[in-house]
């Protein structure tokens, strides 16, 4: 163990006085995340806000045409969902929002307009939280309900209305995005870490008298892991604190992502050891890296979901290990959905004990 502890405690000095390297493990990672979260994160064009008209009545169809004609027009997109499963819509994550019109509408608000007090049964809107859209639609429909208001009784509030946030399966680009900037940052930092100091100890004669030393290739390999896991917890800190100062991203962090990330530093530091081992030249070992990880950053679900990708995309998605770090960190991270982390953590750990395995038995300091 104290070896093991001294080879950390000498890479990570090595690490911070590399620019280079605390460049594309720090800050570059931060820079593609908030230039993609500003470019595809932002909401484009009208809501489309669907309606469920129950009461058909007078007061109810004037309610609709005052919302369709107020200036929230160019804002939201007011479109009848009489017949559709509005409910399901918006679980499966097609829709932001959607309001329904009780019946008796009419009645109760005549009723309250009378009493002097707001009726119990007003305009119900049942949005999803995880859509910055759905606020937009929320403020249009109070807006609209206040001119209702004034309109029938003053200053008083006569017809109210009731949110209800609804929790789904879907989540918004930036939710989306996060994880799996997360996903190409572990693999990037492990896979050209381990690519650049293992090609250059075999180039500069380093392993060779490693190997009349009391450590062994396990314990090495042991220590770069842990060196990787530390460096990769420093950048996935930095790069969720960003994430929550500037788009307000508060993700879970337990047991099961931790795991995601270490597993997914052992996954990649023994791809990383396996291409050394093959490609001995520096400068060959670290283009066949890029080559690598380069495709699967867009095959993986880094950026896109892989279901909107073609079939043949999809075959290399599903063949790579990054598209399993992906959908664990999503999962345990933001949608809650642990029985998928499970499986995604499963299917990363099996991976990083083999490639791990590989890399530490096929890498032989003697013999370089």
């Amino acid at each position: 163990m104290s070896r093991i502890i001294s080879d950390v405690k000498y890479s990570l000095i090595a690490y911070f006085r590399n620019k280079g390297a605390l460049f594309w493990t720090l800050v570059f990672p931060i820079i593609l995340f908030l230039l993609m979260g500003y470019l595809f994160g932002g909401q484009s064009g009208p809501v489309t806000l669907y309606y469920s008209d129950q009461d058909n009545s007078t007061m109810s169809a004037n309610f609709i045409n005052g919302l369709k004609s107020s200036n929230a027009s160019s804002i939201v997109d007011l479109q009848d969902g009489s017949g559709m499963d509005l409910a399901e819509q918006l679980k499966d994550g097609k829709i932001a929002a959607y309001i329904v019109i009780p019946k008796d509408f009419q009645k109760d608000t005549l009723a309250a307009k009378t009493s002097g007090q707001a009726s119990d049964d007003g305009i119900q809107v049942y949005y999803d939280k995880s859509k910055a859209s759905s606020g937009i639609v929320i403020s249009v429909i109070e807006q609209a309900v206040n001119a209702l208001n004034m309109g029938l009784a003053g200053a008083r509030d006569l017809v109210s209305v009731k949110t209800q946030d609804v929790t789904t399966s879907s989540m918004n680009f930036i939710d989306f995005l996060l994880p799996g900037i997360i996903g190409m940052s572990i693999m990037s930092s492990a896979v050209n870490g381990t690519v650049s100091t293992t090609a250059r100890n075999k180039a500069t004669g380093v392993f060779r008298k490693l190997a009349t030393t009391p450590i062994s290739r396990l314990e090495w390999n042991a220590a770069k892991i842990i060196n990787q896991t530390i460096i990769l917890m420093l950048s996935i800190s930095i790069s969720l604190i960003v994430a929550w100062l500037v788009f307000g991203i508060v993700p879970n962090i337990n047991v099961v992502s931790v795991l995601m990330i270490i597993f997914g530093a052992a996954v990649f530091s023994g791809l990383g050891m396996l291409i050394t081992t093959f490609v001995k030249d520096v400068d060959s070992a670290e283009n066949a890296a890029s080559a690598i990880t380069f495709p699967l950053m867009f095959v993986s679900g880094s950026f896109i979901s892989v279901d909107n990708m073609p079939w043949f995309l999809k075959w290399l998605a599903d063949i790579s290990p990054l598209t399993y770090l992906n959908n664990g960190l999503r999962s345990s991270m933001i949608t809650g959905n642990y029985g998928d982390a499970m499986m995604n953590l499963a299917i990363v750990a099996v991976l990083g004990v083999i490639l791990f395995a590989l890399g530490v038995s096929l890498l032989k300091w003697k013999e370089d």
